[in-house]
């Protein structure tokens, strides 16, 4: 019996910098997105079809909501540590939706602290 309070009280502060590691991700996407949105609502008209520029921030625009959704249907189905080491691992390893240096320097934080998350 004790070994399962010490587990449980040992995997709290695992869990909740898990879900810090997430939420620092789905505001990064959102604030992309706002960002996203605002580039498309400026951009000079008329916009041809064939303008690939348009076309690649429209692309980046539908990946934001996707992943959003998938973000938030993750916090919805109460998910356990390997389903948020499986999300953050996701994000970690997917094409940058930027060249930012802030963006980058996310995603090398998030490396370094996912390893000492799982244990």
């Amino acid at each position: 019996m004790k070994s399962s309070v010490t587990s449980r009280t040992e995997t709290a502060p695992d869990s909740a910098k898990l879900e810090s590691m997430r939420n620092e991700i789905r505001l990064h996407l959102e604030n992309l997105r706002r960002a996203l949105a605002a580039e498309i609502r400026n951009y000079p008209t008329p916009i041809p079809r064939c303008d690939a520029q348009f076309n690649h921030l429209y692309e980046q625009q539908a990946r934001l909501a996707r992943d959003l959704d998938r973000i938030g249907a993750f916090a919805e189905k109460n998910p356990g540590s390997e389903d948020y080491i499986e999300l953050i691992g996701r994000f970690i390893a997917s094409a940058p939706y930027t060249d930012d240096a802030g963006e980058r320097e996310l995603r090398s934080r998030l490396r370094t602290e996912l390893p000492a998350a799982r244990k």
